[in-house]
C-alpha cells in the first residue's frame, strides 16, 4: 500500500537526569523514537507501540524510510493501526542501542563504551523514559499501548503504573514475566 502523504519522522529526545529502577542514575538518556500520522488538536488521537526483545523504533515504513518495518502490515493508511487517524509512536528501549542510550553508549566518565558498566535496565525503567518522551511531545493520555512480547509488559507497566495516562492496552502473547528459558527460546 502507497504510503504518500503521510508525515512520518525518526528523531531524538535527549533529557536527564534518569533514575533506574535498581537506585542507579544516568546525567544524560538519548532515546530514538519514529512517528507517523498526525497528532489531533485534542491529542487524543496518540498510539504507543511497545517493540519486542530484538526490536526497534522502525514499526513501519514511510516514503522518506522505505524499508520494511516489523510491524509493516499493521501500521500505515488503511491497515489496523490507521496512520491517516491515529498518531503512532515507537521509541527504541533504552539499552536496545540503535540509537537510544545503552552498552554502546560512550561512558563520559571513561570515554569509553559503558558495555558491561550500563545500568541494568528493567521494563519499569524502559516505560518511565516512554513516559519522559510522551511529556516532551504534551500527549497526556494514550488511547492505546500495543506489543507483543518484551512490547506487551511494557503495555501492561505501562497500565501498572500510568494507569491515568492511558486509555486501554493491547498486550499481545505477552507473559506478566519472563523467565531465562522463555528468553533463550526466542533468540
Amino acid at each position: 500500500m502507497k504510503r504518500t502523504n503521510i508525515p512520518h519522522h525518526k528523531r531524538q529526545l535527549t533529557f536527564g537526569p534518569f533514575k533506574f529502577e535498581n537506585g542507579r542514575s544516568l546525567d544524560e538518556i538519548t532515546l530514538t523514537y519514529e512517528t507517523w500520522g498526525t497528532l489531533n488538536a485534542d491529542r487524543s488521537n496518540a498510539i504507543l507501540i511497545a517493540h519486542a526483545l530484538t526490536g526497534t523504533s522502525h514499526a513501519a515504513s514511510s516514503d522518506d524510510m522505505p524499508q520494511p518495518g516489523w510491524w509493516e502490515y499493521l501500521i500505515g493508511p488503511g491497515r489496523a493501526i490507521d496512520t491517516r487517524r491515529y498518531f503512532v509512536i515507537c521509541s527504541n528501549v533504552l539499552a536496545g542501542c540503535s540509537g537510544t542510550s545503552g552498552p554502546s553508549t560512550i561512558d563520559p566518565g571513561t570515554g569509553k563504551p559503558f558495555g558491561m558498566n550500563f545500568p541494568v535496565v528493567t521494563i519499569r525503567d524502559m516505560v518511565h523514559a516512554q513516559k519522559r518522551l510522551l511529556d516532551h511531545l504534551k500527549i497526556d493520555k494514550l488511547l492505546t499501548i500495543t506489543g507483543a512480547s518484551m512490547g506487551g509488559m511494557q503495555a501492561l507497566e505501562w497500565a501498572a503504573n500510568y494507569p491515568e495516562h492511558v486509555e486501554s492496552i493491547i498486550p499481545i502473547s505477552t507473559p506478566g514475566r519472563a523467565y531465562p528459558q522463555s528468553i533463550a527460546y526466542r533468540k
